[in-house]
């Protein structure tokens, strides 16, 4: 025997669609202005981008020394990630290496923080490749995290009031480390 229908089955149905579109749509819609409305103007942020301030940090130095970006206040500063284990690290040393040599005489500054990688590790790798400037060990990985590195080689180009001019994820080469440089605020 068939049931009567009374067209509840279809219109529940139906309303039930429209309600669960609704609410999606909804979330979709008003989650970015949630999400922009908790960052209010003046609050400071955790981006790392061109233009923003360059996020300060502590950390020990490969000798065991205090280092942190307020070290290198007033200078620009070529800040880049590496590891000991990095084979296009390796490749790009020589280059930072060759620019760190000529930092002194240019005004600014360079310094190698370290990823992913052990102490010992970095110490000797940096005995091997005969490296000339200070490194700092990101152990925890608590400064690759702040500026939103996923992994190395990644260069930061910082002006001597603390602003990020240019980044360069993975690589480098002499241009483009020259004009990281010179947006610095570096004259070559």
């Amino acid at each position: 025997m068939k049931k009567p229908d009374n067209g509840r089955s279809s219109r529940s149905v139906l309303a039930t669609g429209l309600c669960s579109l609704f609410w999606c749509s909804a979330v979709l819609i008003l989650t970015p202005a949630i999400a922009r409305s908790q960052h209010t103007p003046g609050t400071q942020s955790s981006a790392s981008g061109v233009g923003a301030p360059a996020i300060a940090f502590d950390l020990k130095s490969a000798d065991g020394n205090s280092v942190g970006l307020a070290s290198f206040r007033g200078k620009p500063l070529m800040m880049n990630f590496f590891a000991s284990w990095c084979d296009p690290c390796r490749e790009e040393m020589p280059l930072i290496n060759e620019l760190a040599g000529k930092a002194g005489k240019g005004g600014y500054a360079v310094l190698g923080i370290a990823v992913e990688d052990s102490r010992a590790a970095v110490m000797q790798y940096a005995q091997e490749a005969k490296l000339v400037f200070p490194i700092a060990l990101d152990l925890n990985s608590t400064v690759k995290r702040a500026y939103r590195i996923f992994g190395p080689p990644a260069t930061f180009f910082i002006d001597g009031q603390g602003t990020i001019r240019d980044i360069v994820i993975g690589p480098i080469t002499l241009e483009r480390a020259r004009e990281g440089l010179k947006k610095a605020g570096v004259s070559l």
